[in-house]
């Protein structure tokens, strides 16, 4: 199977390879379904045995990586970035987040909020910086004479 002229790179160990518009189809469907024949069929290969083409697809190394790269990006959106984490911070401080009732939330809760906030904006910054202040004593400069020899 050759790649077709419109194939957009990926990035590998070795930048060798290209997907085609087919294995990307490949890709997407068998990150969704994690059943390689399924995949085939799902990305418009004409095969009469979708399962061993699967299986052919798969030990490409460059399409494993491309699967590992797409399920870990996968992976990673489900995890708060901490400017998401701070962005809710705030919104809690500000009472713009409601609990299930309905209801605003506790002036308690607004300040804990707000303290959060400040370990992460004040505290650890300043903690840093004295941490760099404390490593850095300084520089001690030796100065180094030479002996007189006449005088030993």
């Amino acid at each position: 199977m050759s790649s077709a002229p419109n194939a957009i790179p990926i990035r590998t160990s070795n930048n060798k390879h290209t997907l085609t518009p087919l294995e990307q189809a490949f890709i997407s469907a068998y990150v969704i379904s994690k059943n390689a024949a399924q995949a085939v069929i799902e990305a418009g290969y004409k095969s009469k045995r979708p399962s061993q083409y699967g299986s052919a697809l798969l030990s490409r190394d460059y399409v494993r990586e491309e699967i590992q790269k797409r399920l870990q990006d996968i992976e990673d959106a489900k995890i708060a970035s901490a400017t998401e984490v701070l962005q809710f911070y705030t919104s809690v401080m500000r009472g713009e987040v409601l609990d299930q009732f309905g209801i605003e939330c506790s002036v308690d809760t607004r300040i804990k909020a707000a303290n959060e906030l400040a370990k992460h904006k004040i505290e650890i910054p300043m903690k840093l910086q004295q941490k760099a202040d404390a490593n850095s004593i300084g520089s001690i400069t030796l100065n180094f004479l030479p002996r007189n020899e006449e005088n030993d």
